[in-house]
């Protein structure tokens, strides 16, 4: 009996482990994209559209009242903080942060 159970609790905590390591790479592959402005859902379509185009994207979130979109990468893909920057510039908007596993860029990036 005591054997079975510590074989379930050591399970639990190393599935624990596991998960949470795995979230933790997930939320430092993210990247965050603060804009000067961004006002409406119409705006956030377009930057986001234009997010989408940049290679190696595999999600991208907008949000309105914090005036951010949010990049994650496709499995194993790293993204360009120059690709991205020029992206939200295409869709007329201007960045004014970008956060990500590269650094923290607060004008454009260089290559």
């Amino acid at each position: 009996m005591y054997r079975t159970s510590l074989c379930i609790a050591l399970t639990f905590a190393l599935a624990f482990c596991m998960t949470s390591q795995s979230w933790a790479a997930a939320s430092k592959s993210k990247t965050t994209i603060t804009l000067k402005v961004l006002s409406c859902e119409n705006c956030a379509k377009k930057v986001a559209d234009k997010l989408w185009e940049v290679p190696g994207v595999g999600d991208v979130k907008t949000d309105i009242k914090s005036k951010t979109a949010i990049v994650e990468p496709e499995a194993d893909a790293t993204l360009s903080p120059l690709h991205l920057w020029e992206a939200v510039e295409q869709a007329g908007k201007e960045p004014v942060k970008l956060e990500g596993p590269s650094g923290t860029f607060t004008s454009k990036p260089k290559k």
